[in-house]
């Protein structure tokens, strides 16, 4: 059965909001949660821990809500996607109340849980839109590059060593933002259930997670411990945000002229592709932070994460039953940006401490390469219109 959206201009503004507000707090964290907890004394194992709970919240939250709210009417998701933003903005600010590991890890974890449970149901929703020929799903989501960008060349410019402590403050507002931005969202006229119960996933389904999975280890050097690779490197804060917005500014570039075509192409060769893609891109970081290179490696981050997202969102819809849309959402953001990047950052946070960040992106080379028999699964598969 399909979910039909009500779309009006100023509820697409809404979504373009929450996304530039939820990945503007993206771009603080990726590049410089590892500073702020460098800064704090903590070492590479622990800045992996750290940053991977963070990463293991995204396993526990989004499937588990995910599961309860496709038994409830859509009005509890958007109230629920309201009330979780701002406890994300309450956590937030607490993470800067102790240095003690122990609360630092409780704190971070709560964050993370808020955090990640809204992101699935937006993205649902938006691709809802988008086959309803609302709006396209991948120029929606490019806000949330946008809000990325600029939180990564001003996290660049603000949080010095002697700002970096207000951490915990900027994300919580953003947060705040969030929550705010969240109300107005287009609502789903469900048509009545004629089914009971829920319908079982496919085998392809959990093909689709597992080749979601090994894509976010792959990235795990890069979320976890680019910056610091660079910084060891001799780069400075704003240098280090600008590599970061170059792979962003490639993501949404991508995003807003190829988000239709990706979403119609075969998903075997999208996700083959982005897997190799993936390859080279992490076998020539560890090989060489050459300025020229490190730019042209950058440009990369428009398969590794946009087109494979992208293709991936829509078709995990597409082959989710229809009732259980929600879930199989949560699922695939556990199985890649939850469970993926913890078993991914919090390995290289082993493999950085012992051999060096170099080895780590080599390692994250092979996995990458490991998904491409499992994305020849979907070989044969189109999109049926």
């Amino acid at each position: 059965m399909l979910e039909h959206p009500v779309v009006s201009h100023t509820s697409l503004n809404r979504i373009r909001l929450f996304y530039a507000a939820y990945f503007a707090a993206m771009g603080l964290v990726l590049p410089f949660f590892p500073v702020y907890l460098d800064g704090l004394g903590l070492n590479a194992v622990m800045v992996g821990f750290m940053t991977g709970l963070l990463a293991l919240a995204k396993v526990v939250a989004p499937p588990w809500i995910g599961h309860v709210l496709d038994r409830r009417p859509q009005a509890w998701g958007h109230q629920f996607i309201i009330i979780a933003s701002w406890l994300a903005a309450v956590s937030a600010a607490l993470i800067g109340v102790s240095e003690q590991p122990y609360i630092l890890a409780i704190t971070t974890l709560l964050f993370g849980m808020f955090w990640a449970a809204v992101l699935p149901l937006t993205d649902g929703l938006s691709v809802s839109v988008s086959e309803a020929d609302g709006a396209d799903y991948g120029r929606l989501r490019a806000w949330g590059s946008v809000g990325f960008v600029i939180t990564s060349l001003a996290g660049g410019l603000w949080l010095s060593e002697t700002n970096i402590n207000s951490f915990p403050l900027v994300l919580a507002g953003l947060m705040v933002v969030l929550a705010t931005a969240s109300h107005g969202f287009p609502t789903l006229e469900r048509p009545p259930e004629h089914e009971h119960g829920q319908q079982p996933f496919s085998r392809l389904f959990y093909v689709l997670l597992a080749i979601a999975f090994i894509m976010q280890v792959s990235h795990g050097a890069y979320y976890g411990f680019f910056s610091l690779y660079l910084a060891d490197n001799g780069f400075s804060g704003l240098q280090i945000g600008i590599y970061w917005v170059i792979g962003v500014i490639a993501e949404i570039v991508l995003m807003w002229l190829w988000s239709k075509s990706l979403q119609d192409a075969a998903p075997a060769l999208v996700f083959s592709i982005c897997l190799a893609i993936a390859a080279l891109r992490w076998l020539g970081t560890g090989l060489t932070t050459d300025v020229v290179w490190l730019v042209l490696l950058q440009l990369l981050h428009a398969a590794t994460f946009a087109a494979f997202h992208v293709a991936a969102v829509a078709w995990v819809k597409r082959i989710a039953p229809d009732n259980r849309h929600a879930a199989a959402q949560g699922l695939f953001s556990a199985a890649g940006f939850g469970l993926g990047s913890a078993v991914g950052i919090m390995g290289c946070g082993l493999i950085a401490e012992s051999m060096g960040y170099s080895v780590a992106f080599y390692i994250c080379a092979a996995i990458a390469l490991s998904g491409i028999p499992l994305a020849m699964m979907f070989s044969g598969l189109k999109k049926r219109f």
